[in-house]
């Protein structure tokens, strides 16, 4: 049976309180769990409507094979960036914001430079890229309402707005449009240590397919994506929790590295 209206709005405001609160629950409790993805958005859309944050753009997650595999018919799942959170590379975030169990995800990302408005059947493939300004490399701080995320049905993170919290707006990637931009070499470095590398070929996901997808699940929702949104595709370095590091580098090789100082 599907979620009452009740049980949406009890799911969102626990979601929205955890948020606003920077803490964190074990679970959703079982009277208000999304059995599905779009039970999943109900309760995200809740979310953000309680929240009443400017987007700066949008994420998707599950997006290579492996996650896309645990996440079965429900995935990949989908998220709303905040203004609030993003900076550019080089900015500082607040550690009592993001907390140390921030995932930190080094990603390929989008910037648009053509609004796609909603419409019925969403866009194509080339539709898509034509209205690209430019890939960007970029880090993503996800950061779970729910503890043991990687333990928690994929439609419970889509409900919590796909853990997005903050992201780093790093270089543009000059020629992306001929680059093959799964196989770019990245480092994530933590006050100067290696922790990650780039993920291998077969466990990365299709950048440019991630964004079509995220542009198109916002677009059957009534939302439209506008220029200077920014699209972010997933983690291509195996994502490493914050801990007490504050110095955080994405380094892609032959672009540049993206930023972030973390103050306490």
């Amino acid at each position: 049976m599907a979620l009452t209206d009740t049980q949406v709005a009890k799911a969102a405001d626990l979601l929205a309180a955890t948020f606003q609160g920077r803490t964190t629950i074990d679970a959703l409790p079982a009277d208000c769990s999304p059995a599905n993805a779009a039970e999943a958005v109900q309760v995200q859309i809740g979310m953000l409507e309680r929240l009443g944050l400017e987007a700066s753009g949008y994420k998707a997650g599950f997006t290579n094979p492996p996650m896309l595999a645990k996440a079965g018919p429900d995935g990949p799942m989908f998220g709303v960036m905040f203004r609030d959170f993003t900076i550019v590379s080089g900015g500082s975030l607040k550690r009592s914001d993001v907390g140390p169990s921030a995932l930190i995800e080094a990603e390929v990302s989008f910037r648009m430079a053509a609004d796609l408005p909603a419409r019925d059947g969403g866009y194509s493939h080339d539709e898509v890229m034509a209205a690209v300004d430019s890939a960007i490399i970029g880090i993503e701080f996800a950061v779970p309402r729910l503890n043991n995320p990687m333990g928690q049905p994929m439609v419970h993170l889509a409900a919590d707005n796909g853990a997005a919290m903050a992201y780093a707006v790093g270089p543009d990637i000059a020629d992306w449009q001929s680059r093959d931009l799964r196989q770019l070499e990245i480092e994530l470095l933590f006050d100067g240590e290696l922790v990650s590398e780039g993920l291998p070929l077969p466990a990365r996901c299709d950048e440019r397919w991630a964004l079509a997808q995220t542009i198109n699940h916002f677009s059957a929702r009534g939302v439209g994506t506008h220029a200077g949104d920014l699209i972010t595709t997933g983690a291509a370095a195996t994502p490493r929790p914050l801990g007490n590091a504050s110095d955080v580098v994405a380094r892609f090789a032959g672009i540049g590295d993206v930023h972030v100082n973390v103050e306490n």
